[in-house]
């Protein structure tokens, strides 16, 4: 392992939420605990949907208020934005450019959510292959630089993941990613994806994303999950993911 992965792993949070969308912490709460934490490279990423009015996202009319916010502080500044069931995506083109990164996540499907719905789903098989269709549909649209938590399902197929997320699915996927230049999250709050699904993107030279997804102070920099497996699949420093906003600043991913 490489001198500047060490020094960038333990430094790095791109997925914080505040109460801008469904977080209960500040703006001004992150960056505290990012000092407190030692953090170099935090990124703000509350959830929006210009697209369709969703609950706990924010709207084009709040964007502005949002970035007032987060200007002339040490943060990155992002949202996470909703990829739909044909792959569109609830952010445009125009309105991505205003932001350091945007993150894009599958939290519905097929009228599922994928929390706290326990409701059954009556084909798994057919249920992945939708997902993996969204997932490559929205990297295809050229507005997301990172997929979120892309091996997470809903809770009445969660228990088979090991099983439903095969290896062909996987490649699909990563491959897509490595095509679309998108990072794969590996999620300190939701502990996915595997190690076998991190291996594939450092195969295919695919990125790596670290993020906490905190949705309270607390949890800000709890990226114990994503730094342990980047270690144990042998992770260079090349390997992780940082917006080219953090790297004007002066961190590198080759450092």
């Amino acid at each position: 392992m490489r001198g500047g992965l060490s020094r960038l792993l333990n430094k790095i949070d791109l997925h914080t939420h505040t109460t801008f969308s469904d977080g209960s912490c500040s703006v001004e709460d992150v960056v505290q605990m990012a000092r407190v934490r030692g953090l170099e490279f935090v990124a703000v990423t509350d959830h929006y949907s210009e697209a369709q009015e969703l609950p706990k996202r924010m709207r084009k009319a709040q964007i502005l208020g949002y970035l007032d916010a987060l200007n002339g502080l040490p943060l990155l500044r992002g949202v996470e934005v909703e990829i739909f069931g044909d792959g569109t995506v609830s952010i445009s083109s125009e309105t991505a450019r205003l932001f350091d990164l945007v993150i894009g996540g599958v939290h519905n499907l097929n009228d599922r959510v994928f929390w706290g719905d326990s409701r059954p789903i009556w084909n798994p098989p057919q249920f992945m292959k939708d997902l993996s269709r969204a997932l490559i549909k929205g990297m295809e649209t050229g507005l997301i630089d990172v997929l979120a938590h892309p091996t997470w399902l809903p809770e009445a197929i969660r228990p088979a993941a090991t099983s439903l997320v095969t290896a062909d699915w996987i490649s699909e996927v990563v491959d897509a990613a490595r095509s679309c230049e998108v990072a794969m999250e590996v999620s300190g709050a939701w502990r996915v994806p595997e190690e076998s699904f991190v291996q594939k993107c450092l195969d295919r030279g695919v990125e790596l994303s670290i993020g906490s997804d905190a949705h309270n102070v607390n949890m800000v920099g709890e990226t114990g999950y994503a730094v342990d497996l980047l270690r144990k699949t042998g992770a260079e420093a090349k390997d992780v993911f940082l917006p080219s906003a953090a790297r004007r600043r002066g961190g590198s991913q080759n450092s």
